[in-house]
């Protein structure tokens, strides 16, 4: 009968932590997609989206057929950020011509400028 037993510690704890630092920093998963925020003024739509680890080189923004398509994408070197894409569907009140972008502090702010709203006139028509 042996009495002395050796001491073997269990490391899957040290496992799992090498895993999750192996996944997290070398290999970040998928970003799911930014944090978003509406806000209206009188004469245009705001849309902040929180995009941190992207610079204004990884975004793509294009307007087809009434849709607004947001496309983001940092390079396989950098260890933060990822990809993901997000469309909206444009109102007929937005003017797609009139889009602005700014990206400041890893926060991307689109000002969606209205149409301006068309006023019924009327006119007087004299008979001869």
């Amino acid at each position: 009968m042996n009495l002395i037993q050796r001491y073997q510690p269990n490391l899957s704890w040290v496992n799992e932590l090498d895993r999750f630092f192996d996944r997290s920093l070398f290999n970040p998963a998928p970003v799911a997609g930014p944090r978003e925020s509406f806000q209206e003024s009188d004469n245009a739509w705001i849309l902040r989206l929180d995009l941190p680890g992207f610079s204004k080189e990884d975004i793509a923004l294009t307007v087809t057929d009434s849709t607004l398509r947001l496309t983001a994408e940092t390079p396989p070197q950098r260890p933060f950020g990822g990809k993901f894409e997000r469309q909206w569907k444009l109102g007929n009140d937005i003017d797609p011509t009139a889009i602005a972008a700014r990206l400041e502090n890893g926060v991307l702010e689109l000002t969606l400028a209205k149409r301006p709203e068309v006023v019924p006139q009327t006119t007087t028509i004299e008979i001869q």
